[in-house]
């Protein structure tokens, strides 16, 4: 990536490519290289007022923010029936970014599907407006490593809390 991803128009593109890459090492690659430029974003919002803010949950999860804003895809991470879903969000902790990305390797992960389509609003509603990278792992306890990262603290936003 030349640049990060701030617009659904460049999120769109950036999809394409992903889909268009059939070895799941490059896919993979993609992945991680985007995990790494997003957790580069800060935004501020601006109100009326004049008052700027940076980072309010609440209103990232408002769709027109989003966006308008920047936009992030929803991840899942799979482990046979059990799914952890989360957003890299700001403010970052480079470190959690690391070992997110540390998890996401050709050793670790069997299978990536994207969906960009409708059913995933039905699902996720606004969490996934600019689409979710399923990550799909066999491995047990490289399932129990992401869990154990907490994903859904104050750092990174589970989609329960949009």
């Amino acid at each position: 990536m030349e640049q990060p991803i701030l617009t659904k128009k460049a999120n769109d593109l950036w999809f394409q490519s992903l889909n268009a890459t059939e070895k799941l090492t490059k896919k993979i690659d993609l992945i991680n290289q985007r995990l790494i430029e997003d957790a580069n974003v800060y935004i501020e919002w601006g109100f009326p007022d004049g008052i700027t803010v940076q980072r309010i949950t609440k209103l990232d999860s408002i769709r027109k923010v989003r966006t308008q804003g920047f936009c992030k895809p929803l991840y899942v991470v799979k482990y046979k029936t059990k799914q952890i879903a989360f957003r890299i969000e700001n403010p970052l902790n480079d470190e959690l970014t690391s070992s997110v990305s540390e998890l996401i390797t050709k050793n670790n992960i069997c299978g990536v599907e994207i969906w960009t389509d409708d059913e995933r609003q039905v699902l996720y509603e606004t969490s996934a407006n600019c689409g979710i990278i399923f990550i799909t792992t066999d491995k047990r306890k490289v399932f129990k490593a992401f869990n154990n990262l907490k994903l859904t603290n104050f750092y990174m936003d589970e989609i329960g809390n949009y």
